[in-house]
C-alpha cells in the first residue's frame, strides 16, 4: 500500500500490512474428473483465510477476492495413480482460463501432481479456481493422502 507526504495511516492500512489476505486450501476428499475435460477442483479444507474468502459450504471450488491487489496464485492438483495420457492444472479467473496459466506433465507410476501459478491483478468479486484435467482413457479421482493433495495458495503482494 503506497503512503503519500503528509497522508494519514488508517487503521485500515495498517491491518492489511499486518494482515493481508492470505489463503491455503486444501481438498482432503477424492474427486472424480472426467476423460479429456478440464474440472474446477473443489477444496472442502481451509488451512488459513484471513478474509473468508473462501466457503466450503457454497462455490468450495472458489476463492473470491476481498482486498483488490495483485495477487499470486498457485494450485497443485494430485492425481490417482495411473500410467497413461498426460496430466494438467490451470488457474481460472472468473470462470475462464488465462493465458501462461497451465502445465501439462506427463504420467507416471506414481501419483501425478500438478502444479501452476500466475500473478494476476483482482478486483473485489473477481474468483479465482484452480482445474485439474487428464487424457488417461477413462474418468480418473484426485488423490489425497498425508502430505499429497489438491491445494490452493492465494497471496496479495501488492495494492
Amino acid at each position: 500500500m503506497p503512503f503519500t507526504a503528509g497522508g494519514i495511516i488508517t487503521a485500515a492500512a495498517l491491518d492489511l500490512m499486518d494482515r493481508p489476505p492470505v489463503a491455503v486450501l486444501a481438498q482432503t476428499s477424492v474427486q472424480s474428473i472426467p476423460n479429456t475435460s478440464w474440472a474446477v477442483i473443489t477444496f472442502d479444507s481451509e488451512i488459513i483465510d484471513t478474509y473468508s474468502g473462501h466457503s466450503t459450504v457454497t462455490n468450495t471450488s472458489r476463492y473470491t477476492c476481498q482486498v483488490a491487489g495483485t495477487y499470486r496464485i498457485t494450485g497443485r492438483v494430485s492425481f490417482a495413480v495411473n500410467s497413461t495420457g498426460s496430466r494438467g492444472a490451470r488457474v481460472h479467473k472468473n470462470g475462464n482460463f488465462l493465458i501462461g496459466g497451465a502445465n501439462l506433465l506427463g504420467a507416471g507410476t506414481l501419483n501425478g501432481v500438478i502444479e501452476v501459478s500466475h500473478i494476476l491483478t483482482l478486483a473485489v468479486s473477481d474468483y479465482i479456481e484452480i482445474a485439474g484435467g487428464h487424457n488417461s482413457g477413462g474418468a480418473l479421482s484426485t488423490f489425497y493422502a498425508n502430505e499429497c493433495g489438491s491445494m490452493m495458495y492465494v497471496e496479495r503482494i501488492s495494492s
